[in-house]
């Protein structure tokens, strides 16, 4: 949200933002100046992996397998039948479809019902009612399960495929968080199944020998939370920003940001803020920018000057 302030009241945002400013307002709407909000078309990242789709019950064969990604999958899964001794559903079991059965329930609706074995147990997972009564399950609706399909499906697409990070979050050969670079260039050396959130794990090694992975959705553009679009450039960005330096280009490429950077390579570095507060002090112009983890970025005449709780 974009507000003007006086200098009075940018000391007293100050304040405010140093004794209170806890990152909560996150979700809000970023509302930028007409010259820094540019709409575009959809991207090649956001169109890559468009066509790798879910597919309807009504199309599975008998015995087509799922990953169970998450032990919580019983909350959704019920047990009907289990010969085998183990508990209900366990992260890395297999489940292959049987069957789907329209099922009435007590209060007289009928509901489509998918039947799944291991081995000689039996589950069942009841979908929500469609409004015409009888739902269509899509592979990727069921919680807690991934279809292997649309895993391969992306490992066809981008093993071994060459391509640019866009978060310095990646994760370690254990599944821990570590840092790692922005723009960096990367292989892609693997796609495996990941968790119940997101269900791709695409791994990936840079030319200087650091491994790491990313946790992805299925969604098919940027606006989708951590799509390949959000985590992948299919092209060099460094080439889009040849009046950057080298040294100034390092700091991006590790989300840090210093005074004398422009609002576009603290854009690069920082992605876009929260708000955006803007006022004056006599002639200068002074503009802030909030982010969720509470720092906050000060331009004056579009440099930055100064950079508070980084």
């Amino acid at each position: 949200m974009k507000y003007s302030l006086s200098l009075l009241g940018l000391i007293t945002l100050e304040f405010s933002l140093t004794s209170c400013f806890t990152g909560i307002e996150g979700t809000k709407k970023i509302t930028l100046s007409r010259q820094d909000r540019r709409e575009t078309a959809p991207t090649h990242e956001e169109t890559f992996l468009a066509d790798i789709r879910a597919s309807a019950h009504t199309e599975w064969d008998k015995g087509k397998p799922f990953y169970v990604a998450d032990d919580r999958a019983s909350v959704m899964i019920d047990a009907v039948r289990i010969e085998s001794g183990k508990p209900s559903l366990e992260c890395g079991d297999e489940l292959h479809f049987l069957e789907a059965r329209d099922i009435r329930t007590p209060d007289g609706t009928t509901r489509t019902t998918i039947i799944f074995m291991r081995g000689n147990d039996e589950f069942r997972y009841m979908a929500r009612e469609a409004p015409a009564g009888r739902s269509v399950v899509m592979s990727d609706d069921i919680p807690g399960l991934i279809d292997p399909e649309m895993i391969r499906a992306v490992a066809d697409r981008l093993k071994g495929m060459r391509l640019w990070t866009l978060s310095t979050l990646w994760l370690d050969a254990d599944g821990n968080r570590k840092e790692g670079l922005k723009y960096d260039p990367v292989t892609v050396t693997g796609v495996e199944k990941g968790n119940m959130i997101f269900p791709v794990k695409v791994k990936f090694r840079d030319d200087e020998g650091r491994a790491g992975s990313y946790l992805m959705n299925f969604g098919n553009t940027g606006k989708d939370s951590r799509s390949f679009a959000t985590l992948f450039s299919t092209d060099d960005p460094r080439t889009s920003y040849p009046g950057i330096s080298d040294g100034t280009w390092q700091m991006i490429c590790q989300a840090k940001v210093a005074p004398g950077m422009t609002k576009q390579e603290c854009r690069l570095a920082k992605g876009n803020p929260t708000d955006v507060y803007d006022g004056h002090d006599h002639s200068k112009s002074m503009l802030l920018w909030v982010y969720p983890d509470a720092t906050t970025l000060y331009f004056e005449d579009d440099i930055l000057v100064r950079v508070k709780g980084y």
